[in-house]
C-alpha cells in the first residue's frame, strides 16, 4: 500500500507542476504578444513624430519654393534678380540653420581630415604645408554631428623645397 500512496503523491505532484508550466506557458506567450504589440506602437508612435517633424520643415521650405517661382516668372532685371535669389538662399540657409545644420568653416584653417576631404593638393610658397587653399564644396555638421566632409584644396611645399 506504500507503493501505491506514493504513486497518487507522485501523480498529484506531477498535475500540480503540469498546471504551474500551463500557467508559466501562458504567461509568457501573453507577454510576448503584449511586446511585439509594443514595439508596433512604438514605431508608429516613432513614424508620426518624424512625420510631424517633416510636415513641419516641409512647411517652411514651401515659403522658399514660393519665392524662388515667384522670381523665375518675375521679368526683373538681372541685377533685381540676383538680389531676389540671394534673398532666398538666405532664408533658405536660416531655416538649416534653425534646423540644426551648420556650415564647417574652411577659410584659412589647417586641414582636418575629421571635416575635411582633400581632393587636390597644390604647390604653394605663400601658406605653410597643410592649409585649405580653397574650398570646392562646403562641409556641413547637423547638431554636432559631420554630414558631409568639405571638398577643399590643400597647399604642399614646392618639389623643389621638399629636400631639406
Amino acid at each position: 500500500m506504500k507503493k501505491e500512496h506514493w504513486v497518487k503523491k507522485l501523480k498529484r505532484r506531477l498535475e500540480e507542476l503540469e498546471g504551474e508550466r500551463d500557467k508559466y506557458k501562458d504567461l509568457y506567450l501573453r507577454t510576448l504578444a503584449d511586446f511585439e504589440n509594443y514595439k508596433k506602437i512604438t514605431k508608429e508612435e516613432w513614424q508620426k513624430a518624424i512625420d510631424f517633424a517633416n510636415e513641419r520643415l516641409l512647411k517652411e521650405l514651401l515659403t522658399v519654393f514660393d519665392h524662388f517661382r515667384l522670381a523665375l516668372e518675375s521679368n526683373a532685371d538681372p541685377e533685381s534678380f540676383r538680389k531676389g535669389v540671394e534673398m532666398i538662399f538666405n532664408e533658405f540657409k536660416n531655416i538649416l540653420k534653425k534646423e540644426g545644420l551648420e556650415e564647417i568653416e574652411v577659410s584659412g584653417k589647417k586641414f582636418d581630415p575629421r571635416l575635411h576631404e582633400v581632393i587636390e593638393v597644390i604647390e604653394s610658397n605663400e601658406l605653410p604645408p597643410g592649409m585649405v587653399v580653397k574650398e570646392h564644396q562646403k562641409g556641413f555638421l547637423y547638431k554636432g554631428k559631420l554630414l558631409r566632409p568639405a571638398r577643399v584644396r590643400v597647399s604642399t611645399k614646392p618639389e623643389n623645397d621638399k629636400g631639406g
